[in-house]
């Protein structure tokens, strides 16, 4: 059985990285937990603890909870692999050939549905994507998308600007959404958006149904990971605070669509379908 210790470090670190992967790790876990005979009182405490290492990852305890509540955790890995093949079905229609697209920081989702634009619907597509420092996620979707053979100019993040200016698109990953349409994603998510509102240009999000936050129905309000500051700069002297917040919130109005596994939606829409999907999922009523 691997360590929960390792397997919750390597989550801490980003050696395992965006929310799909992290959610699939946190299962994964807590099934060879369970198949292994450990109490349920011990496999709950370590639930806790994944949810604890990422509090803005609605996937992650989403994908728990019902796996936890149903015990069918073949189900929820399955639905971890099928939902993505659904998202790029669902995004199929955005794309005209010789688009241009922009991106920001890493989301498999967005570069699997870019590769499967490129390869299973033979469209001609070049991406701009932005460094996203400190900690560069960037440049894992900058190779990811060049070893598949997609052409990518890959910008410094204060670069943004010239990246949007012949961008057909923005395609941006999601951690969560909440109850009121916004889209929390990585830092720099919502000045981007901003800026391709005044420039017309579309902005859709991509991203699995189960990174609802349910609990935003009911006033919760999703924290922002304030990540280490030595990570952005390690000897800052000591009148220095150093805010290295790693996400932000993409308002509903910078939002044209919220693409997902059940479909495409605006963002109040997509809201109404995850809720009501949820609450089918775990067995609980709505509020």
């Amino acid at each position: 059985m691997a360590d929960p210790d390792a397997v919750i470090k390597k989550i801490e670190n980003i050696e395992i990285q965006g929310a799909t992967a992290v959610a699939r790790a946190g299962v994964e876990l807590l099934q060879e937990m369970h198949d292994d005979g450990i109490h349920q009182q011990r496999i709950e405490a370590v639930a806790e603890r994944l949810k604890g290492v990422r509090p803005t990852e609605p996937f992650l305890f989403n994908a728990i909870d019902i796996a936890l509540s149903t015990e069918d955790f073949e189900r929820v890995l399955a639905h971890i692999d099928s939902a993505q093949d659904d998202i790029h079905r669902a995004a199929a229609d955005l794309f005209e050939d010789g688009d241009t697209v922009f991106t920001h920081c890493h989301s498999s989702t967005v570069v699997g549905t870019l590769i499967h634009a490129a390869d299973e619907l033979d469209q001609q597509v070049t991406v701009h994507n932005t460094e996203t420092r400190p900690l560069f996620q960037g440049r894992d979707t900058a190779k990811e998308l060049a070893d598949a053979g997609i052409p990518v100019k890959h910008y410094v993040d204060s670069g943004a600007r010239l990246a949007l200016q012949d961008a057909d698109m923005v395609m941006l990953g999601a951690d969560a959404v909440t109850s009121s349409g916004h889209v929390l994603n990585k830092i720099g998510s919502e000045l981007f958006a901003e800026a391709a509102q005044v420039r017309e240009i579309p902005v859709y999000v991509l991203t699995d149904s189960w990174k609802f936050d349910h609990r935003t129905v009911f006033d919760h309000v999703e924290e922002r990971e304030k990540r280490r500051g030595s990570e952005v700069w390690e000897d800052a002297p000591d009148n220095v605070q150093v805010m290295n917040y790693a996400f932000e919130r993409i308002s509903a109005e910078h939002i044209d669509a919220i693409v997902s596994d059940i479909g495409s939606y605006n963002p109040e829409t997509f809201v109404d379908h995850a809720d009501r999907n949820y609450h089918e999922l775990t067995g609980t009523e709505e509020e």
